[in-house]
């Protein structure tokens, strides 16, 4: 049985100002599709943050409407989605009956997550066992936890019913911690995994902060504190869990409890990660095989260091990076008229300055002190000095004279 993994889409991203849909969609309605075919893919396993926001703008609907069209009525292939901290569960979950008929299983609720989903392909069954973020209370809601009547667990109940599987004994212990993210999935995945039938294999789809993932840069924070982690353990008894939230492909304390990543660099500190689809082959016993396919972006995201005038004349850089996403570093300390417009006719799609020269070294070798000495009309002659790299002509300095005195006058 073989699987695509992947997870944090945020369809609907803004990155300075710029929406992504233009460059997600070639990834998704191209790139993905074409993998779906030629690697034989058998189901897709999504681990939430579908969408960049609870209320997503209307294109970045149009094109997740387009993708699940397309999966159920052109490929029959089944997506197993959950819900991350990003989307909106119960908007995501709008006709989760209607589109599981066509193989579209959504879960964004953690009461509609309470049983696995039995997924039989051609070498038999797996128990897709759905995890949607969830604050810990409304997953101890779900779960009973917040009950004071202690109830025995019964691998019959339907998703609307409430159960414990703790004792009189614990239960205080147990409302007293429901605050706790690892304790409340810890306790979500082995009421799942009890109603896993014996020798079948099993699949986890959680989105969830693991404890030891390295954060890119781009993830937004689930709670204050760090209270948010989960360890690895909560995951150990299932043949394969598919991470969503961190967006670096990583694997997290063993190899078959991984974080896909997210299709694209969705912030600067990103500009290093290599971004891929993983692809999970699963044999009769559920051991898994881990290979995966590098995304190939519209644009790629970089950071350029160098002095404004390397970066701006250096004709091999701009033909690699003309359409790039691009941060330029400069090392210069001295400051630069009209930085962003020059930079932005040869990397058309520069974003953001960062001066880090200036504030390694700055103003030259001038202190503080000397400029508290200096009065309005010096600091001026001195700022025009650095900007064109030589004093104000006499001519040039009897005009700036002339508009101090206007001023003075004025006020």
């Amino acid at each position: 049985m073989r699987f695509l993994h992947t997870a944090d889409w945020h369809l609907g991203r803004i990155f300075y100002g710029q929406y992504l849909t233009e460059d997600q969609a070639p990834v998704l309605e191209h790139q993905f599709f074409s993998i779906l075919k030629d690697e034989k893919i058998d189901g897709i396993l999504l681990a939430g943050d579908v969408f960049d926001r609870a209320v997503p703008p209307i294109e970045a609907i149009e094109l997740w409407d387009s993708i699940i069209t397309r999966l159920a009525m052109d490929y029959k292939m089944p997506l197993f989605v959950v819900s991350g901290n990003h989307d909106g569960a119960e908007r995501l979950e709008v006709g989760r009956a209607m589109l599981g008929q066509s193989g579209i299983h959504i879960w964004g609720s953690p009461h509609h997550a309470l049983r696995p989903f039995e997924f039989e392909s051609s070498d038999g069954k797996v128990a897709i066992c759905p995890m949607p973020f969830s604050e810990p209370r409304r997953i101890g809601d779900a779960l009973g936890l917040n009950s004071s009547e202690s109830k025995p667990v019964d691998a019959d109940m339907t998703d609307d019913t409430l159960f414990s599987y703790v004792d009189d004994k614990d239960q205080e212990e147990v409302a007293l911690n429901l605050h706790n993210y690892d304790q409340m999935y810890q306790a979500w995945s082995d009421y799942l995994y009890k109603q896993v039938p014996k020798r079948m294999r099993s699949i986890a789809i959680s989105h969830a902060f693991v404890m030891g993932g390295e954060v890119g840069g781009s993830e937004r924070t689930l709670s204050v504190g760090g209270s948010e982690q989960v360890s690895p353990h909560v995951f150990k008894n299932f043949h394969y869990t598919a991470l969503g939230h961190l967006h670096g492909p990583q694997r997290m304390g063993a190899d078959h409890i991984r974080y896909s990543g997210s299709p694209l660099k969705y912030s600067f500190d990103e500009h290093e990660q290599k971004k891929s689809f993983t692809i999970i082959d699963m044999d009769t016993n559920g051991k898994v095989d881990i290979s995966t396919i590098p995304v190939e972006p519209k644009r790629d995201v970089v950071i350029l260091e160098g002095y404004f005038e390397d970066l701006l004349n250096n004709k091999e850089l701009q033909a690699k990076h003309k359409d790039d996403y691009v941060q330029a570093r400069l090392l210069d300390t001295m400051p630069i008229m009209d930085g962003m417009a020059k930079l932005r006719q040869v990397y058309r799609c520069c974003m953001t300055i960062d001066l880090v020269g200036r504030v390694a070294a700055p103003m030259a070798d001038m202190g503080d002190s000397v400029f508290k000495e200096l009065n309005e009309r010096q600091l001026f002659n001195q700022f025009a000095e650095t900007v064109w790299k030589e004093p104000l002509t006499e001519a040039e300095q009897s005009y700036i004279d002339s508009v101090w005195d206007r001023i003075i006058k004025e006020d």
